[in-house]
């Protein structure tokens, strides 16, 4: 049985790079900052470096702390309420900020990003392909091919 998915938007990404880089802007309020960030299926959470957050205005501190643990060790970010700009997208989410000024890495997890997204992605080619998950809308949906004999 095949599937097929439609997508609102494809980003192209150069596949010789490290990962997958995805333009990105935070929104909080009136303000908004730019950066890139790493696609991170690995990540429970979209992640961003300190400054990104006081650019924005936020008191790191005065967010929901988490720590993070990974294959390297262990660190400590501060969840808060923002507006991702993704590929044209805006999500509401709740997103870390590292406590650590030295934390310079952006990433887009499954909180926040990825559990808002339906996506597609041909690594060969460099591209990826988003849409917005809506729950009422999202499934892939069977196609029947004809056997000839």
């Amino acid at each position: 049985m095949s599937f097929q998915l439609n997508f609102d938007s494809l980003v192209n990404y150069d596949a010789g790079q490290p990962g997958i880089t995805l333009d990105v802007s935070l929104r909080l309020v009136r303000d908004t900052v730019g950066c890139e960030a790493k696609v991170d299926t690995g990540s429970t959470f979209s992640i961003f470096g300190r400054k990104v957050g006081e650019d924005l205005g936020l008191t790191i501190e005065d967010g929901l702390k988490r720590t993070v643990s990974t294959v390297t060790g262990n660190f400590v970010v501060y969840l808060h309420e923002v507006t991702l700009i993704v590929a044209g997208f805006e999500l509401d989410a709740l997103v870390g900020f590292a406590a650590d000024e030295s934390f310079r890495r952006h990433v887009l997890g499954r909180r926040g990003f990825l559990d808002q997204s339906v996506v597609g992605l041909v690594d060969y080619e460099g591209r990826l392909y988003l849409s917005r998950y809506i729950p009422e809308m999202s499934g892939a949906r069977p196609i029947r091919s004809q056997s000839q004999d």
